[in-house]
């Protein structure tokens, strides 16, 4: 259901592109370095509740953004991106007697570099047709990981499973590859893909190297969401002594971003005032005695 409201997006994405373009043809002579960005696509997540190159856990995020253009070739740029994660013990063969599992919303703003591998041209309506790219930055990523017990969904920072108290906004850094394609003079298509390197081990609510004691738990709720083995029936609960691993301490959470966006290329005239880069020279009109010339 979520895929197909994606889908639904992006086609009025593209009808509103053609309704501007048709109303706005005139101002193509106008400067415009300033590129506004929307669109959607999926979020794969990478951590101690996925098995490794495991990316069954495909989720939907939704993007929007700006970027400068510096140079025909260098770009400066931030997104604010909504996307979802998930991962759950159930769906791997060797993780399924853990049985721990969680569902996050979060958010990413960032600030990237963007380099094209062929020149924009002073004019921006004759950029290559097809312009491969590479980016890079820094961000932030806010989240907050949640799991079900007993039909209803908590919090799972509050219940402290691991006895850690930890932030759930993180230093992330993105980067990645993409590809634009020029629609129209005023418009492009890119998709691209990223990875994001995280600044946290807890995404997912899973770090620690150890399950704590049951005995540590005055809640009953934080006990049976910190060790949930016991509801599988395949196994004694694994922290009776504990000693028995639930996560990877030594290795941080990430995840990977792919989109597929509209972009339009505005007149930086219409928001710092009028310019065009790509006028002739003026001519200069002369007052004498009061009278123009």
């Amino acid at each position: 259901m979520k895929c197909r409201y994606s889908i639904l997006l992006f086609f009025a994405l593209l009808f509103v592109a053609d309704q501007v373009f048709a109303q706005g043809y005139y101002n193509i002579r106008r400067a415009r370095n300033l590129v506004v960005t929307g669109g959607t696509g999926l979020a794969f997540y990478f951590g101690d509740l996925a098995d490794p190159g495991d990316i069954s856990n495909i989720t939907p995020n939704f993007t929007v953004g700006a970027r400068y253009n510096v140079t025909n070739r260098i770009a400066v740029g931030t997104d604010l991106t909504w996307f979802m994660l998930r991962g759950a013990d159930s769906k791997s063969e060797t993780k399924q007697i853990r049985n721990l599992s969680f569902r996050s919303h979060n958010f990413e703003l960032n600030l990237i570099g963007q380099v094209t591998l062929f020149e924009e041209g002073e004019r921006f309506y004759l950029r290559p047709l097809v312009n491969p790219y590479i980016y890079a930055g820094i961000g932030v990523v806010q989240f907050n990981p949640t799991a079900e017990l007993d039909g209803e969904r908590y919090y799972l920072p509050d219940f402290k499973t691991e006895q850690v108290n930890y932030s759930t906004i993180a230093l992330c850094i993105p980067a990645g590859i993409g590809l634009k394609f020029r629609l129209n003079p005023f418009f492009n298509i890119s998709v691209d893909g990223g990875f994001r390197w995280v600044q946290s081990d807890y995404l997912d609510d899973v770090s620690s190297g150890i399950y704590p004691e049951h005995a540590s738990f005055e809640d009953p709720i934080a006990r049976r969401l910190s060790d949930r083995s016991g509801e599988t029936g395949l196994n004694p609960s694994l922290s009776e002594k504990g000693s028995m691993v639930r996560g990877n301490p030594d290795k941080n959470d990430a995840y990977f971003i792919f989109n597929a966006k509209l972009e339009y290329y505005i007149g930086t005239g219409a928001i710092f005032g009028s310019q065009n880069r790509y006028k002739g020279k003026m001519r200069r009109k002369k007052y004498r005695g009061g009278k123009r010339r």
